[in-house]
């Protein structure tokens, strides 16, 4: 009877503990698949958004210089003993490093976005999203808005100035101001 009795505890034990171990890998399961809020990036006014965007500028220029000076060093080393096309090597060798250095300085800020973009997450959401609302929509090919995407903004000031640009041309779009007469 002894024997039974310890027999049915140890069952009883085993069960529980595989119960536990199930409800754990259940709320495992929830917190995987349980869906995202939406969380709304915060706001932010007009200053600190100058602001992050100069500093976004900044970590996108000081990404070209290891990329210009990665694409140098990725480049194929020549032969200083042997002529290229009846050209000496150094005047090939010097061309082709200031094109590698050119095209490394042309990616860097795609690769200082990305960047910025992992280590500020949310700073660049809200970024992002500011930026979107003052996205101009009244370009065209032939008239196009000064200064399309406001880069050379600093100030509240000059954003003002900025818009007062973009109303004018919005202006001089809506009603063909300024259009030469054929």
């Amino acid at each position: 009877m002894l024997g039974t009795t310890t027999n049915m505890l140890r069952l009883t034990a085993r069960t529980a503990y595989t119960k536990q171990q199930q409800q754990k890998v259940l709320i495992r399961r929830f917190h995987l698949t349980r869906p995202v809020q939406n969380e709304t990036p915060a706001q932010i006014n007009w200053q600190e958004f100058f602001q992050l965007r100069k500093q976004r500028r900044l970590w996108e220029r000081l990404a070209a210089l290891p990329c210009s000076m990665l694409a140098v060093f990725a480049s194929l080393p020549i032969n200083p003993q042997t002529t290229l096309f009846g050209v000496d090597p150094i005047v090939i060798l010097g061309g082709a490093t200031m094109f590698c250095g050119v095209m490394g300085f042309a990616v860097g800020p795609s690769v200082g976005r990305v960047w910025y973009k992992i280590g500020n997450r949310r700073l660049a959401q809200t970024l992002d999203q500011k930026e979107a609302e003052s996205d101009p929509s009244f370009s065209s090919v032939n008239n196009p808005l000064p200064d399309f995407y406001g880069e050379k903004i600093n100030s509240l000031q000059g954003y003002r100035k900025w818009l007062r640009k973009q109303r004018e041309h919005e202006r001089k779009g809506t009603f063909k101001l300024g259009a030469s007469k054929k």
